[in-house]
């Protein structure tokens, strides 16, 4: 009798845990092959040089972010993602740059990327998250993908605590 209960605690407890699951193994397999397409279609049309864009899935949502000189690009990088199959939305989190930055700026904006990533990680904000930092000229962007309002309010706030960070811009897309 024990070991049946046994059997039944495990196998509601297995159950449960799936249910926890965000995404199932179909979902990643389509998530992974958008994004190949996505980058593929970006890098073959040459948008990609010279630019630092993240490129995130999660079901079908892709999230463009970073920084980029020209907002007609970022629009074009746009509408090239949202012509690949099985798109469902595309988050264009792309923001103008000055082009203009000196080397000592460049050295303070990787050292604010560095610390924000670190404070982000110790505040162990839950699991599921994929946050992406890029620092431009004291001008922090946050993208990415995670589960709740709380944790993407957390990570801005985090992101503001920094010294070098002027202003942020907290792009990441909340879950549904």
């Amino acid at each position: 009798m024990p070991t049946l209960k046994l059997i039944a605690f495990l196998t509601v407890l297995l159950a449960s845990t799936f249910s926890w699951a965000d995404k199932t193994a179909g979902d990643m397999v389509d998530d992974s092959v958008i994004q190949a397409e996505v980058k593929a279609k970006l890098v073959g049309k040459d948008f990609l040089a010279g630019m630092g864009v993240n490129i995130e899935t999660h079901k079908g949502v892709v999230q463009l972010g970073g920084f980029v000189e020209d907002p007609a690009k970022a629009a074009q990088l746009a509408e090239l993602a949202k012509s690949v199959e099985g798109v469902q939305k595309v988050d264009n989190q792309l923001h103008q740059r000055d082009p203009d930055r000196s080397a000592g700026q460049s050295m303070d904006d990787t050292l604010a990327t560095t610390r924000i990533k670190a404070a982000i990680s110790k505040a162990d904000l839950g699991d599921g998250l994929k946050i992406n930092i890029d620092t431009y000229n004291g001008v922090t962007l946050l993208t990415g993908f995670v589960a709740t309002q709380e944790q993407k309010m957390r990570a801005g706030d985090l992101a503001k605590e920094d010294k070098n960070t002027q202003k942020v811009i907290n792009g990441i897309y909340v879950m549904d």
